[in-house]
């Protein structure tokens, strides 16, 4: 295109945010040339989607630093007085981030274009860079902002950042976090590295917000996940004699296609087979399927990863969030709720889930995973299910004094027909037994019988012991859910502690390091409570009707 045409094309164009994004940049491409940055299908998606707040999980080389960081630039030339800031994983990327997506896009606008923008101070380096502008705004690489408010803000690589430095780590979450308010634009994006850490928790909380459908605030981060398999660029060419892949791969597809109701066809299966012959292990966190499967996890796992990743696809929102007092039991719609976790993310721990009302004729069994009640340890957890399906109707996870916790329980066990609860008893179980056989019918509490050896006396125990020899009864008892698809779970939450629950050295099961069991405990308890509960009495209806109209009885 002659240059006058193309002066004139971008004169015409040059107030439209996307026409620029798509058009006016020059970046470097992977043979080092320069071209005209292009948004893909992913990073158009992306801005399509986009929060305020933006927390992207992602498979490898989709591309949305650059796009993201290009959205920051171009926020800075076109606005008055806003500070953008990127932080980078080190200071070898902070260099190489500023010089590949700042100055070179920037220094290779059209020479009449730039010179509009005056420089009022520029500084680069191996560790990062700054350009401030005479209207004010300013871009600034870093690997880290320590004070004053960032208006738009993009975290590269956080998962990084907090499994390789979470000092670091600490400084975003303390530091910049809070110096975003309302209407600030940030971006916090990576490929997993783990479970554990800041980056990890944002994103499970962001997915549970995600999957609730609550309506999000200026200040809620906006779950987002880019799976390999979205992206057109992996595939592979099938050989003429067709497609070998592994019994296990093929039934992995299956899990995939399950979970995420999407469909691989052989060219990208092809691809992922290839792929997963060189990367090995780390194939699920590098070119993750499924958001769960994306936090890579250490360990040999107690139930099988694609049994998981079906449940996970059969996660659904919750019929209503209810707020509930512990004491009275009052139940309070909660469409928004208020709770704030240490990051400053909403959460839903202390809300009741509630995925389906009682229903008279229906029996109900309780699991309860008893903790401290102390804020930043171990959480208390139950969940309500069906007799007759086994699914999970209600769920409440989160912190309360272990005597308020067991009022709780009992208002939500005599809403669902005197459900048959099973407290755990380890530990803080027993204060919560104490408090609750005096809230709640014993015969519809579970105990354990065993016969005392010294005077043969049978004495009874109230709750469900976990031993090391117990445990496996609940984990076997899963199993044989999982496998034909018959969790019954319907909370992300819950899915995303059995995708870490793992044996340790020794053989024990528990929760990964940086990670919880409580809802996997309270769900396991109440799918054997379910197994093991006396039939509910019901009163014959017609036969009351005719005692009450007795003469004796008035």
């Amino acid at each position: 295109m002659p240059e006058q045409v193309l002066t004139e094309e971008i004169k015409r164009n040059l107030s439209d945010k996307w026409w620029r994004l798509d058009n006016l940049y020059k970046i470097e491409n992977e043979q080092g040339k320069l071209v005209t940055f292009r948004l893909r299908p992913a990073q158009r998606l992306l801005f399509e989607l986009m929060h305020w707040l933006n927390i992207i999980l992602k498979a490898r080389q989709i591309g949305f630093s650059t796009a993201i960081d290009i959205y920051l630039l171009d926020e800075a030339l076109f606005n008055n007085n806003l500070k953008c800031g990127i932080i980078a994983q080190d200071q070898n990327a902070a260099g190489e981030i500023f010089r590949t997506k700042i100055e070179i896009p920037f220094d290779n606008l059209p020479a009449w274009l730039k010179a509009r923008f005056i420089i009022k101070s520029r500084t680069s380096g191996k560790t990062g860079g700054s350009i401030l502008f005479g209207h004010g705004s300013s871009i600034q690489v870093a690997t880290s902002f320590r004070s004053g408010t960032v208006h738009r803000l993009h975290v590269s690589e956080h998962g990084k950042i907090c499994a390789q430095y979470p000092q670091k780590a600490k400084e975003v979450r303390t530091g910049t976090l809070n110096a975003i308010h309302p209407g600030c634009v940030a971006f916090i994006e990576s490929t997993a590295e783990g479970v554990g850490g800041d980056f990890h928790s944002m994103a499970s909380k962001s997915m549970e917000h995600a999957r609730v459908g609550s309506e999000l605030t200026q200040l809620d981060w906006k779950f987002h996940f880019f799976a390999w398999w979205q992206d057109p660029k992996y595939r592979a060419k099938v050989p003429k004699h067709g497609l070998v892949m592994s019994k296990a791969q093929h039934e992995y597809f299956v899990a995939v296609e399950e979970s995420m109701d999407c469909t691989i066809d052989d060219e990208q299966r092809q691809w992922y087979v290839l792929k997963e012959a060189e990367q090995g292990e780390e194939m699920k966190q590098e070119f993750p399927s499924t958001p769960i499967e994306a936090f890579l996890t250490s360990g040999r796992r107690v139930f099988d990863a694609n049994h998981v990743m079906k449940a996970e696809g059969q996660c659904t929102k919750p019929l209503i969030v209810y707020d509930v007092e512990p004491v009275t039991g009052e139940k309070t719609k909660a469409a928004k709720p208020e709770t704030l976790d240490e990051q400053g993310q909403r959460s839903l721990m202390n809300m009741l889930l509630v995925w389906e009302l009682p229903d008279l004729d229906e029996d109900y069994a309780i699991g309860v995973d008893i903790a401290e009640g102390l804020e930043h340890g171990d959480r208390s957890s139950f969940d309500v299910v069906k007799k007759s399906t086994g699914e999970q109707v209600a769920h409440w996870f989160g912190f309360l004094d272990v005597e308020m916790f067991a009022h709780l329980v009992a208002h939500i066990g005599k809403w669902y027909n005197k459900a048959f609860v099973g407290p755990e008893r380890n530990n803080h179980g027993h204060a919560f037994i104490l408090a609750f056989k005096d809230l709640y019918p014993t015969q519809r509490i579970y105990c354990e019988q065993y016969i005392d050896r010294d005077d043969e006396d049978e004495t009874v125990k109230l709750g469900w012991l976990t031993t090391k020899h117990s445990k496996p009864i609940l984990s076997e008892g899963m199993k044989t859910l999982f496998r034909p698809g018959l969790s019954g779970i319907n909370w992300v939450g819950t899915v995303l502690e059995f995708h870490t629950f793992v044996y340790d050295k020794k053989g024990s099961m528990g929760a990964q390091e940086g990670c919880f069991d409580d809802q996997v405990m309270s769900y396991m308890i109440a799918q054997e409570m379910r197994a093991r509960m006396p039939a509910r009495v019901v009163k014959d209806k017609k036969a009351q009707q005719t005692r009450v109209k007795h003469w004796m009885a008035r």
